[in-house]
This record gives structure tokens, C-alpha cells and sequence, in this order.
């Protein structure tokens, strides 16, 4: 494979492009010919792909469309160019597993393959704001779940009574204390090993990431750090410092990606090439050793979109048939937190994600716009559909998806604000409000009621 250093040098001696011009005229014409050239349709009828063949020419007009594409990067306007050669090579020395934690809550993480019956990576945890009140007990109500297997610390962004800013002093300190409230969370829980695989989602920029990543904030290189992009395949210095450091540190890297539909990428069709192509930008320029992708409707602004969930599924098998790289998907109910819609969305999205081949992460509610908007019970739900609907098929999950969708996707333009984590959860005990838990106990008998399975027994 490329070694980081070539790519480093590409970012100074590749072809040179104003920014407008490369979303303009390479990204949208070239994802365009793309499509055509490798007849990549969608089929209306199905929510998940079940087309194999489909699968693979996604993958294979991912590979050519990166080709000619590259990643853009903005500090100095140039592209890193690979050749196909380059990138099937890339993808054949791929981390096929990555490790995450220490002692008994050590882990591993692999591919798995559409209709596997493979137990799901199950991942829990939010990297969305959060109070500063509310970070600690909420990590260690993650980490008390206890058949996720990582989990993400959450974002701070106030100091007491003080706003954080990307690029200012507050956002060192307030990612050094994310990470220390992640550490002792999970050391009260009585997991201390548990591997958080977000470092540092209070951090935007590299000096901050770099900074909180000392070993005197808890931070442990079996731990996972994602580094994103800018939509579409562009990246900066800034995220390139970070995987120069963790490189060294031989830290595990996440490359994370939430293209939209109905931005550059288009539609479903060029969603789905967009987030196989992502896979490859993040072996090649962030030497990701674990991937996350997390695709957005744009005027919908959530994944549960029936458009996003084909995209998505057709991707995942892409990738999961092709590359076999650690791979989970993060997607975005439209609905909030304790609202009947919430568990429908989420019901949907994860059975499609399951059944494609991807490791799930809990749904987050309302669009993960509101601070302290998710809540543990959304966590221990995804752990529990993950064991139950393990070993579902695409066909299976067609004719799930068929019952569920329709219950929600008529009121994504107008779901329930919901409620905040302190309305419905009670975080001294650990445990749903009693109107919370009635709501639960709905959700799990309807489940049992229509579809023979019943979460309380995983």
C-alpha cells in the first residue's frame, strides 16, 4: 500500500484546483458517467438490496470513480491522486479486524458479510452534545450495558457557564475532560478496559484531538479515534496531524463519513458509490483501521428515509463483499427520545444494517441536534435487536421493512421533538421514568405481537 508519507507529499504536488471546481466539475459529472457506466440502478420495490451482483459493481465504480477523483485537500488546494492499481492494492492489505480495549473487556471487530449470522459489533454511546452535568453518569450508563462491546464518550461543549469554540483554549480543556470523564465512566461502571472508539468527539481540530490524547487523560491507543471529512472527499492539515500522530502511536484510526442525499452525491444510486468510496479514501489517506459511515437525507436531515436505507444497505454490502474491513454504520432517527416513532425509525434502520453486514450503532433521536438528547435506553435497545435479529436475511428484512416503514415515514417531515435524557431517565438510578418504561414496554410487546420476537429474553 501507499505508504502516508507519498500520500503526504501528493497533498503538495498533486494536481492543483479551486474547491468550487473540484465539487463542480470532477466530483458531480465524474459520479455522474460513473453511475452510467456501471448501470446502477435502484430498485423501488426493495428497502435492502438483494441484488450480490448490484453489490459488486457498486464497489467496482467506487474503485474507478476514486480513481479519477482523489481526495481534495483544502490547506493547499490540490487533489491526492491513486492510481486503481493503487487502491485494489490498498484494499487487499486492509486491516481486516481491529482491536479495541484492554483485559476482560477487550474486543475485536470485524467485517461480516450480508445474511451473516454473525453476532453484529454491537456499539453504544453518543458523541452529540451534551451537558457537563450529564457526560459522567451518562458514560457510565453506556458502559453498564453490557453487551456493547465500545462505546463513544460525549461531546462537551460548555465549561460551566462558558460556550466552547473550535480552535479556542476551551476546546482543549473541554476535550481533555470528555476523555477523563470517559475513563472514569467506564471505571465506575466496573469496566475500566472498555474501549471508547470516538476520541475525542469535543475535539474538532488536530491540536485539540493531539493535546487530550495524552496518556495522562486516559487515553489508550487500543482505543478508536475518527477522523472525518469534509463532504464530498476533502480533507485538511488538520486531520492529517491527526493521523500523522496516531500513526506513530499506532493508535486505532476511524475514518468516518456522512455524505448526504441530495448533495453532491446526488441520489441514492450516487449515495451508495459515495459511501463505498469513502472506504477507500479512509484506508488510503486517514490509514483508518476501522470504518464508521453515517449518511444523511438532506431535506429530511436522518437516515431512516427509505432512499438512505437502500443507499446504505447496498453500500454496506459493497464494502462488507469486497473489502471485509471493521465496519458500523451510525444513523439518525428523525423523531426524539422517548417517542413511540424513535423505536419504529430505529427498528428499521438497524434490521437493514444487520441483515446488509455491518456492525450497528444505536439510532440517534432527533436528528442528534438536541443536547442531551439521547438516552441509554435507545442503547440497550440496539444491543437487544442486535442479538435477537442476528442471522436475518435481506429477504427477511425486505418483508420487515415493508410492515415498519410505513408506521413513520409519512411524519418525517414533522416528528416528535421528544424528550431530553433528564425528562425521561433517571440517572442517580440508572433506569427509564415509569412513563418511559411503559412506553418501552409497549414497543417490546408490539415487537413480540408482529414479529414472534421477544427483546426482554437478549
Amino acid at each position: 500500500m501507499v505508504n502516508f508519507i507519498d500520500v503526504i507529499d501528493r497533498a503538495t504536488t498533486g494536481p492543483m484546483m479551486t474547491q468550487k471546481d473540484f465539487d463542480v466539475k470532477v466530483v458531480i459529472p465524474t459520479l455522474r458517467r460513473t453511475l452510467k457506466k456501471y448501470e446502477i440502478k435502484y430498485d423501488r420495490k426493495e428497502f435492502v438490496n438483494t441484488d450480490d451482483a448490484l453489490a459488486d459493481r457498486i464497489f467496482e465504480a467506487a474503485v474507478d470513480f476514486y480513481s479519477e477523483v482523489g481526495t481534495y485537500i483544502l490547506d493547499t488546494e490540490r487533489i491526492i491522486k491513486f492510481t486503481k492499481g493503487e487502491i485494489l492494492e490498498a484494499v487487499e492489505d486492509a486491516p481486516k479486524q481491529a482491536y479495541f480495549g484492554e483485559g476482560p473487556d477487550r474486543c475485536v471487530m470485524k467485517g461480516r458479510m450480508p445474511d451473516d449470522n454473525e453476532l453484529p459489533h454491537c456499539h453504544v454511546g453518543s458523541g452529540t452534545n451534551t451537558s457537563e452535568e450529564n457526560a459522567l453518569r451518562l458514560v457510565e450508563s453506556y458502559a453498564r450495558i453490557s453487551k456493547a462491546k465500545t462505546i463513544s464518550i460525549p461531546i462537551i461543549n460548555t465549561l460551566g457557564h462558558i460556550r466552547t469554540a473550535a480552535g479556542a483554549p476551551t476546546e482543549i480543556l473541554a476535550a481533555i475532560r470528555a476523555m477523563q470523564y470517559g475513563r472514569e465512566g467506564c471505571r465506575r461502571a466496573g469496566r475500566p478496559g472498555l474501549g471508547i472508539i470516538d476520541h475525542v468527539s469535543s475535539a474538532s481540530t488536530g491540536v485539540s484531538t493531539i493535546a487530550s490524547s495524552a496518556p495522562q487523560f486516559g487515553a489508550r491507543p487500543s482505543d478508536g479515534w475518527l477522523i472525518a471529512p469534509f463532504a464530498e472527499l476533502k480533507t485538511d492539515y488538520s486531520s492529517l496531524n491527526q493521523t500523522a500522530y496516531l500513526t506513530a502511536w499506532g493508535a486505532n484510526i476511524g475514518q468516518e463519513a456522512g455524505p448526504l442525499l441530495g448533495g453532491y452525491a446526488g441520489g441514492p444510486e450516487g449515495l451508495a458509490v459515495m459511501n463505498t468510496a469513502y472506504s477507500l479514501h479512509g484506508i488510503l489517506v486517514m490509514r483508518a483501521t476501522y470504518h464508521l459511515i453515517y449518511p444523511i437525507h438532506m431535506t429530511y436531515v436522518c437516515s431512516s428515509q427509505p432512499d438512505v436505507i437502500w443507499a446504505t444497505s447496498a453500500s454496506t454490502q459493497a464494502i462488507a463483499g469486497n473489502l471485509r474491513v471493521p465496519y458500523y454504520t451510525l444513523m439518525y432517527a428523525a423523531a426524539g427520545a422517548a417517542t413511540k416513532m424513535y423505536f419504529d425509525e430505529a427498528l428499521a434502520c438497524l434490521i437493514m444494517l444487520i441483515a446488509s453486514g455491518s456492525g450497528i450503532e444505536d439510532v440517534h433521536p432527533g436528528k442528534a441536534k438536541i443536547t442531551d438528547g439521547c438516552t441509554p435506553v435507545d442503547m440497550e435497545f440496539t444491543c437487544q435487536v442486535g442479538h435477537a435479529f442476528r442471522g436475518v436475511t435481506r429477504k427477511e428484512a425486505n418483508k420487515l421493512l415493508e410492515k415498519i416503514c410505513p408506521k413513520y415515514v409519512d411524519k418525517l417531515a414533522d416528528a416528535p421533538l421528544g424528550e431530553k435524557v433528564n425528562q425521561c431517565y433517571d440517572l442517580d438510578c440508572f433506569k427509564p421514568k415509569s412513563h418511559f418504561q411503559k412506553l418501552y414496554d409497549e414497543v417490546i410487546r408490539e415487537i413480540k405481537g408482529e414479529y414472534g420476537i421477544d427483546l426482554y429474553k437478549y
